[in-house]
C-alpha cells in the first residue's frame, strides 16, 4: 500500500521506502518498529491514548513496550517528516494522548484503503494548572540548560558501563574529533580503543543510516560497541544536538541500539 504524504513523498507500507515525486527509487526507508508505528497512525486518526499504541505496535507483536521507546521511535518519525518538509507528523493532544496530524493531507494510491480525516472525539478533560508567578527569561534558560544537561549526564553514564562493564561512576573526557563540516566528540576511552578512520567511517554509516545531515552549525556524540566494527551485533549511541554557546547540550535527539548490524 501507497500513500502521498502531502505531496512531498510516497510512503509504501509494504516496506516502509520514502520515496519523491517523480522519482523511481526510494531516498529513504523507515526502520521496522517506526514503520509499524506510522501504518499505525495511517490507520487510526482519531486521538489515541500512548497505551493503546503501546500494547498494538509493541506488546502485541512481543516486542518489550516502554514510554522511552515510544518516545524515541516518535522522535524519529517527526525529525525523518520534516526532513521532507512535514513538521509534526505526530502531535500530542494532552498528557497520555496522541494524535496524527489533522492538517497534513494524506492520499491514498493504487488500491490501497482510504484514511479517513480524524473523527471528531471528545478529547480528556484538561487539569487546570496551578497559579504559579511567572519566571523570568533567564530562570526558564537555567532551567532548560539543568534539565538538558542532567539527561545528557545520564545517558554517557549508561553508555559507558555497558561499553567498560565496569560499576565505578568516573567523569567522561570528550575530545573534538576534525570530521566534514560538523563537530563531532568522542570520549577519551572510545579513542583509545579504535582508529580515528575507523571512528569517523562508523559515525558516517549510523548517520547515514538514521538520514541525519553532517553540516556546520551541528553537534554529535558518537559511541558503539567493538563487535560494530566487524560487522556483528553490537550497542550503538548517537546524540544530534543543537549548538549554542551559552548551552551547548540544551536540545538533543539521542538514537539506542541494542542490536544495531549495519
Amino acid at each position: 500500500m501507497r500513500y502521498n504524504i502531502n505531496a512531498r513523498f510516497i510512503y509504501d507500507a509494504t516496506d516502509g521506502t520514502l520515496t519523491l515525486p517523480q522519482s523511481d527509487e526510494p531516498d529513504s526507508q523507515l526502520s521496522l518498529t517506526a514503520s509499524a508505528l506510522f501504518n499505525y497512525f495511517l490507520r487510526h486518526s482519531e486521538v489515541v491514548s500512548r497505551e493503546d499504541v503501546l500494547k498494538k505496535v509493541w506488546d502485541d507483536n512481543g516486542l518489550t513496550s516502554s514510554n522511552s521507546n515510544l518516545n524515541q521511535y516518535l522522535s524519529m518519525l517527526r525529525k525523518t517528516f520534516r526532513h521532507y518538509g512535514v513538521d509534526n507528523i505526530i502531535v500530542s493532544v494532552s498528557r497520555g494522548y496522541l494524535q496524527r496530524n489533522p492538517d497534513v493531507i494524506i492520499e491514498p494510491l493504487d488500491d490501497a484503503p482510504p484514511v479517513l480525516p480524524p473523527d471528531i472525539v471528545a478529547e480528556p478533560a484538561p487539569v487546570e494548572p496551578e497559579a504559579v508567578a511567572p519566571r523570568s527569561a533567564h530562570a526558564r534558560g537555567m532551567c532548560w540548560y539543568m534539565a538538558g544537561a542532567c539527561l545528557l549526564a545520564i545517558a554517557l553514564l549508561l553508555v559507558a558501563f555497558s561499553l567498560v562493564g565496569v560499576t565505578e561512576t568516573r567523569p567522561i573526557a570528550l575530545t573534538r574529533i576534525s570530521h566534514s563540516q560538523c563537530e563531532l566528540l568522542a570520549s577519551d576511552e572510545m579513542l583509545r580503543s579504535v582508529s580515528g578512520e575507523a571512528y569517523g567511517k562508523n559515525f558516517d554509516e549510523v548517520r547515514q543510516r538514521l538520514n541525519v545531515a553532517c553540516k556546520p552549525g551541528e553537534r554529535f556524540l558518537f559511541f558503539y560497541g567493538d563487535r560494530l566494527e566487524t560487522n556483528g551485533l553490537g550497542r550503538v549511541f548517537l546524540a544530534h544536538c543543537a549548538m549554542h554557546e551559552d548551552n551547548p547540550f540544551s536540545y538533543c535527539d539521542n538514537y539506542f541500539y541494542y542490536s544495531w548490524k549495519p
